[in-house]
């Protein structure tokens, strides 16, 4: 099984060219993220929490300020080190993207392929969240076929099947049903009794009650937090 990394956020900003002016879209961000605590960022739509999933998932390169994955900063690391860590972080977004002309478990199996972890260990597993979560009768349809909320499941089962150490859920419940919801809070706090490094974004109510701490962003800028004991 693998171990959750300790993440250190110090001073993320990241600016963004909008024509000739810049929009800031995160603003001096400092704080860490765990092995073996939930940590939810939440605040309106536009505060800053995409990008701040981005940039702790080594995917923006932000403007200033910097990241550190058990010390070492990702963006500063030669590419095979940095290949071999993206490996090891398994990431949702809220607007997944599949390949459209393969099927839901032949994209599955493409994640698994990429990170060096295509074998019956890691398909089980990916079975077994595809079950949990309600979609295994749909793994042979194209991503065209199925729903926003089936995409949306499926898009997880992607980012857990390779047991990552870091594991980063862009409104996870975003679509969901109650019951499919239900399972995926369920599964993060399975994940956390794992030592695994969580970070979730979202509007749910229910994520942000099981969280061991929350940053909340508003215009790109923190304007609280709480740390569980």
């Amino acid at each position: 099984m693998a171990e959750g990394w300790k993440i250190t956020c110090e001073g993320l900003t990241v600016r963004y060219k909008t024509g000739e002016s810049q929009t800031t879209a995160l603003h001096k961000f400092s704080g860490s993220f765990v092995p073996g605590k939930i940590t939810v960022v939440f605040g309106p739509s536009g505060s800053g929490k995409t990008t701040l999933l981005k940039a702790v998932g080594t995917l923006l390169k932000p403007t200033e300020g910097r990241v550190g994955y058990n010390g070492k900063n990702p963006y500063e690391l030669p590419k095979k080190e940095l290949l071999a860590l993206r490996r090891e972080i398994g990431i949702s977004f809220q607007q997944p993207v599949f390949v459209s002309q393969l099927t839901l478990w032949e994209n599955i199996e493409l994640v698994l392929n990429s990170s060096g972890k295509l074998n019956d260990d890691h398909r089980d597993l990916a079975v077994d969240l595809a079950e949990r979560l309600g979609i295994e009768k749909l793994l042979s349809k194209k991503p065209t076929e199925v729903s926003g909320g089936e995409l949306r499941r499926a898009s997880i089962v992607m980012a857990l099947a390779k047991d990552p150490s870091v594991v980063i859920l862009d409104e996870p419940t975003a679509y969901l049903d109650e019951e499919s919801s239900e399972r995926v809070v369920e599964i993060l706090r399975e994940l956390r009794e794992k030592g695994k490094t969580i970070v979730v974004s979202t509007h749910d109510p229910e994520l942000i009650r099981i969280a061991d701490v929350t940053y909340r962003l508003r215009y790109g800028r923190v304007v609280g937090s709480e740390m569980g004991s």
